[in-house]
């Protein structure tokens, strides 16, 4: 199981959500408020770090992914943009601008005909040898690529149907990543801090939004990849499965922004239950989406000076409490 997010809400990241500076210990009542219906809190919850290992289809990263697409891609893509909608594939419009984009420079460009020869004879040789009439076994390869070169020149047409085939296939259905779950299981805060939270929260169903707890944050991206990205987090029920959904939002990741926001909504409203179970036992689901590719930009990779991997997303959650914070002493 890979870490997305790690994934979005871990323990271990729970940390310094209560300012230490506040003193307490003098206040002699009961029952306190800090501040009123006009006041808001931002409480840090989370930063977390995701590396390319942890966004990809099986053992593949999406860097790998990337890098077999960019041999399918022509190198100018149509009507002469920076990306690559992925969204738009699945439209023979789109696809077939890119692929006869493809053909042309395979034909005119030496260097590319070799590149995506090779791709052929490493992925795809079993596809293609009854066509061309040259057996798959590696004794064969020199005379395989020779006649898929010519038969991509002459403009052989059944050959080009196949490339087409496997070309429209990588990009619609294995340029993709997959779902991660993740159980969060409970997170380590004390329940002081919970119930200075929760207890003056409006309850649901009634309408007001005065004494309200939102999940929010930014995103920042180093990907060459604009991403839709789909969190549902759910509670966890005794014998470990997934229940009643807590969260359930949409946020975008754009490549070309520098930061993302995960916006306090309805759809990230927290209310009491909800941030205790929450807190208490919860699973995640993200669905990821990837949208644009820009392939000019590339990767960032290396390593951190302490030996990691270089992280490609950064993530910085928090809560936004509107209304005051109840305290009991």
């Amino acid at each position: 199981m890979r870490n997305f997010f790690l994934l979005l809400l871990t323990g271990a990241l729970f940390t310094a959500c209560i300012d230490k500076d506040y003193d307490l210990e003098n206040i002699d009542t009961d029952n306190v408020t800090i501040g009123g219906d006009e006041s808001k809190f931002e409480i840090p919850l989370a930063r977390v770090l995701v590396t390319l290992e942890d966004i990809a289809n099986g053992d593949v990263n999406i860097q790998e992914l990337c890098g077999k697409a960019d041999k399918w891609l022509p190198s100018k893509l149509p009507g002469n943009t920076d990306y690559v909608d992925l969204t738009q594939l699945s439209r023979n419009s789109y696809t077939d601008g890119l692929f006869d984009a493809l053909i042309a420079e395979m034909q005119s460009t030496p260097a590319k005909l070799d590149e995506v020869t090779n791709m052929i004879w490493t992925d795809y040789r079993d596809e293609f040898a009854s066509i061309l009439g040259v057996p798959a076994n590696d004794a064969y390869e020199t005379p395989f690529k020779e006649a898929f070169k010519l038969a991509v020149r002459n403009t052989e047409q059944q050959v080009l149907n196949e490339v087409k085939s496997q070309f429209s296939g990588y990009l619609t259905e294995d340029l993709n990543v997959e779902p991660i779950d993740y159980n969060i299981g409970r997170v380590d805060i004390s329940d002081d801090v919970v119930d200075m939270i929760a207890d003056n929260l409006d309850p649901e169903g009634s309408g007001s939004s005065k004494n309200s707890l939102y999940l929010a944050g930014e995103i920042t991206s180093k990907l060459p990849i604009s991403l839709h990205l789909e969190p549902e987090l759910k509670s966890v029920s005794e014998d470990g499965s997934p229940a009643a959904t807590i969260l359930k939002f949409d946020v975008k990741v754009d490549a070309t922004q520098e930061t993302n926001e995960i916006k306090d909504s309805e759809d990230t409203r927290l209310y009491a239950e909800s941030l205790r179970q929450l807190l208490n036992n919860a699973a995640i689901n993200i669905p990821v989406t990837l949208e644009k590719y820009y392939p000019g930009k590339g990767f960032e990779t290396g390593t951190t000076p302490e030996g990691k991997a270089n992280p490609q997303i950064e993530i910085n959650l928090h809560l936004i409490k509107n209304g005051g914070l109840k305290l009991d002493i």
